[in-house]
This record gives C-alpha cells, sequence and structure tokens, in this order.
C-alpha cells in the first residue's frame, strides 16, 4: 500500500465517522423541526438531482485539472453543510445544504474511485474493498456515537462534531496526497457538450441503468425511513435504533475489509447473485411483524449483499471506462446509478404514511429487478489490459 493509498484509508475513515454521526441525526432533526414524511422526501430527492450534474461536471473537469483539489473542496462542502444544518429549520434551507452535503459527498467518492485505481491500478478490486470497507465500517460507529452525542449534548452540538472530522479529513489529505501526473490531466480539451454526450461503451450502460434502478430501490429504503422504520413499527428508542444501525454499517464495512481479496470467478454471477440476496432480505424483512428476526433478517442484506458485489461494482465501471477520459465517463456511469436517488425518496415519502414497512418492501422488489437487468452484461469482454488492475 504506497502513500496516497494510506492517505485516501485515512480520509475514507474520518469520511465514514463523520458521515455516520450525519446520517444518523439528520431524520430525527427533521422530524424534531416539524418535518413531515412528504416534505423529507423531497429534500432527500432535491439533493439526488444536485448530485447528478455535479458529478459529471466535475468527473470531466477532473481528467484535465487533476483529482486532488476536488477531492479536498469536496470534504470542504461536506463539513459547510454538516456545520449549517443544525442553524436552520425552514423546507428551503434544509434543500440547499442536503443538496450541498450530497453534491460534495458524490464528488469525494468519484474522485476516490478514480485517483484509487489510478494509483493502484493491479489491485485495485482489494484496495476499493478495503477503503470502502474502511469508510462503511467507521460510518457504523459513527452512528452509535450520533446516538450518543443525541442524547448527550443535542443535535448543534453534534452536527458541529461531524463538520470538524470532516475538516481534519480536509488537513490530512491535503497535506499527504501527492498528485501523480497521470493519464487524467492529459485529458482532452473542456467543452460543454462533452457533459451530456452520453457515448458510453455499452458495459457502461448496462451497469449505469442497472444501478439506476437499484438505486431507486435502495434510497426508497435508505433514506430518511430507515431509523423511523424500527422507531415507529416497533417503538424502540433511539440509542437501540443507533444500535442497529450500528451494526447495518458494521455488516458492511468490517467483511469489504476482506472480500477483496478473495472475489474470484464470475464477476457477472457474484454481481447478480448477492444483489438478488439483498433484495429478497429487504422485503422479507418488511413482512415479519416481530422485532428481533426483522430486525435479524434485515441485517444480512448487506453482510451476503453489499459487501460483495460493492467492490466488483466499482471494478467493472473502471474497467470499461476508457483512459483518456476516465473522470467523465466514471461520473457519467455514476452519476446516472446516483439519479435514482431523486425517486427513492419520494416513493418513500408517499407510501410510508400508508405503512411504514411498506419502502423496506417495494425497495427489495426493485434491487431484484435491478440484478436481472444485468443479465446481458458481458464481462469478458474487458480488454487485456484492464484485466491485469
Amino acid at each position: 500500500m504506497n502513500r496516497n493509498v494510506r492517505i485516501m484509508l485515512g480520509a475514507s475513515i474520518l469520511f465514514g465517522l463523520s458521515f455516520g454521526v450525519y446520517d444518523f441525526l439528520l431524520p430525527y432533526y427533521l422530524d424534531d423541526a416539524g418535518i413531515s414524511s412528504v416534505r423529507m422526501g423531497t429534500i432527500f430527492s432535491m439533493a439526488a438531482l444536485a448530485m447528478f450534474v455535479l458529478r459529471i461536471y466535475v468527473g470531466h473537469l477532473s481528467d484535465r485539472l487533476g483529482r486532488k483539489g476536488f477531492y479536498a473542496l469536496a470534504l470542504v462542502g461536506c463539513a459547510l453543510a454538516n456545520f449549517l444544518t443544525p442553524l436552520f429549520r425552514a423546507l428551503a434551507a434544509q434543500i440547499a445544504l442536503k443538496s450541498l452535503r450530497e453534491s460534495s459527498a458524490v464528488v469525494k467518492d468519484t474522485m476516490h474511485t478514480v485517483a484509487l485505481y489510478e494509483n493502484a491500478q493491479k489491485r485495485f478490486t482489494e484496495f476499493i474493498a478495503r477503503t470502502n470497507g474502511a469508510e462503511f465500517l467507521f460510518q457504523g460507529i459513527g452512528t452509535f456515537v450520533g446516538g450518543a452525542l443525541l442524547v448527550a449534548v443535542g443535535y448543534r452540538t453534534s452536527f458541529f462534531f461531524s463538520a470538524a472530522l470532516l475538516m481534519a479529513a480536509f488537513f490530512w489529505f491535503s497535506w499527504g496526497f501527492h498528485e501523480r501526473n497521470t493519464e487524467a490531466q492529459h485529458g482532452e480539451a473542456m467543452q460543454l457538450r462533452h457533459l451530456w454526450s452520453f457515448g458510453l461503451p455499452v458495459e457502461l450502460r448496462i451497469l449505469a441503468a442497472s444501478g439506476f434502478v437499484f438505486t431507486v430501490g435502495l434510497s426508497t429504503s435508505h433514506c430518511f425511513v430507515m431509523p423511523l422504520f424500527f422507531a415507529k413499527k416497533f417503538a424502540v428508542s433511539a440509542p437501540i435504533v443507533a444500535t442497529i444501525l450500528t451494526i447495518h454499517r458494521i455488516t458492511l464495512g468490517l467483511p469489504m475489509l476482506f472480500t477483496g481479496r478473495w472475489i474470484r470467478g464470475s464477476l457477472k454471477a457474484l454481481y447478480v447473485g448477492f444483489v438478488i440476496y439483498e433484495g429478497i432480505a429487504m422485503s422479507v424483512s418488511a413482512l415479519i411483524p416481530h422485532f428481533l428476526p426483522a430486525t435479524v433478517v434485515w441485517l444480512t442484506h448487506d453482510l451476503v449483499g453489499a459487501s460483495v458485489w460493492f467492490p466488483i461494482q466499482k471494478t467493472l465501471i473502471q474497467r470499461f471506462a476508457q483512459p483518456e477520459v476516465r473522470g467523465r465517463q466514471v461520473g457519467q456511469g455514476l452519476a446516472v446509478c446516483s439519479l435514482g436517488g431523486i425517486f427513492g425518496p419520494l416513493i418513500a415519502g408517499f407510501v410510508a404514511d400508508v405503512s411504514i414497512s411498506t419502502p423496506f418492501f417495494l425497495s427489495g422488489l426493485l434491487m431484484i429487478a435491478s440484478a436481472l437487468m444485468l443479465l446481458p452484461l458481458r464481462v469478458e469482454a474487458e480488454n487485456p489490459k484492464t484485466e491485469e488492475a
């Protein structure tokens, strides 16, 4: 593991810890502010739209200007949004701040993925699993910390703490990461028409379309409704919900520290199979009426799902992206995936008032549908050069 990879690992840990605090607090804060489920859905949906636009644009710019500056600015953007969130209760302000937070987060994710590939191409699957696994693991720890802080010091100080962690990540990354003079700085001249010219390789189009449907499903359950599902359906306290969501992130992050090393064989079969299991676990958990069995089944959706398919998806996206426009094509592919996040929270907002279980059930069905869309994917079509990644 070289210096740049170690720096990105440290930044991922700090980012994950901050995100865990923020992500746990926000639905409770919005509920406390009297914002309805439908309006919460609007906040999350508008944020996803902003994510879509910025992810493509910054990915394209980074092909000319490099990755480091955008990575660092993304950390600052997240910190600013976290810091300002508890200072406002108006719907418009929360839409703006959530949009800033999520746009910055997806820029960081795009830059992280591309920069990691450029610094560790031959061991990318292992290192993307390790760095993302560490991030998710510390999201779980951050969720627990967020629950404790909420009880101990309230919303404002807790959000400020999450912002401080992001600023620490900014200084760590800015000081330690050394930009390499790679293909990223020799991309084609920036032209606005390229941002909306989705001339992606067919494999990336399949991955993006499947990712879009999956994200609709994921964001139907993994939004403001996630903590409220346990709180309202089973009448459990905030500390218990925090514990569940902590375990939720650990069941994703901890296995991913190791899965990148043993993933072998048909990447397509693994990808499809583990996404299908995740969808089944999500839908079945919504149908179980008792707290403990429903929670146990739900917690397996990452342990026996995303911990395997997530690094595979990141690897395939990098393999099929063209080197000279890698930032733009990775940004485009991931942006199409994230576009699904516009619709999931809106769906959740409307159906949650009917039954708090419905978002989870619909989420699983959409995940299964997204897996079936991957069947035409020809993974054996990667070129020999990228096969070494």
